[in-house]
Parts: structure tokens; sequence; C-alpha cells
């Protein structure tokens, strides 16, 4: 006589399998396109949104990065444009309605780490 429980194992694993598993990881390397400006959410959140730019073989890659708290501290207070940045973060789809009416949609790296690379550049350290 066969057990219940092995049938339910086996079942359960065959659906584990076939989702599959999956990952959503970026690692980027590349220059800030402008100097992040803070903003603040109705709830009190600081937030800033960069553009980050990889140089591919034949032209840039632009990547929207949105950064949260610490990070969005550490970047308006630190970062400038032209700096080299490291970032670690998921990928994440939004969709909206523009004024226009269309129906808009962007792909962002919301970031969870971000490393400065390079030092400032001269047009970022302050007069003597």
């Amino acid at each position: 006589m066969r057990s219940n429980k092995t049938n339910s194992t086996k079942k359960q694993t065959a659906s584990v399998q076939s989702r599959g598993d999956s990952v959503n990881q970026v690692t980027l390397i590349g220059r800030l396109v402008a100097a992040p400006e803070l903003r603040e959410t109705a709830s009190g959140k600081h937030v800033t949104t960069v553009r980050v730019a990889t140089n591919g073989k034949s032209h840039a890659e632009f990547h929207y990065v949105v950064l949260w708290d610490q990070l969005a501290d550490f970047a308006c207070q630190y970062l400038g444009k032209g700096r080299l940045v490291y970032i670690e973060g998921r990928l994440q789809s939004r969709q909206w309605q523009a004024t226009d009416g269309s129906t808009r949609r962007t792909v962002e790296i919301v970031a969870n780490r971000l490393q400065a690379l390079s030092g400032k550049s001269a047009s970022e350290a302050p007069a003597a």
C-alpha cells in the first residue's frame, strides 16, 4: 500500500519545479548623467532618481535608478554629475497615465547598494 504522503510530496516538488527559480538583480558601473536632487514623499521618505550612463562597445546606455532614504541622502550630499558609481538593485516596471491621456511605462532600477568609485571632480570640489 502506497502512502498518500509520498504522492503529495511529489506533487509539491513538481509544482515548485514547474514555476522555476528566478532572480531579479542588477549590477551597474557607470557615470551619473546629472547631479541628484532630493525629493520627499508625502509620508516624509527621501527619494531621488538618477540617470546612470554605461558605455557599450558602440554606444552608451542610460538607466534610471531610484534611491530611497539613506542612499538618496548620500547621493545628494556626496555625488555629482560625472561621478563613477557602483549600483546593485532590482528591476521594477511602472505604468502611469500621462497628461495627454496616453499610458506610459518605464523600467527602472531600485537600488539597495550604492558606492562611489571615483573622487570628486574639479567642478564638484568646493572653492578654496
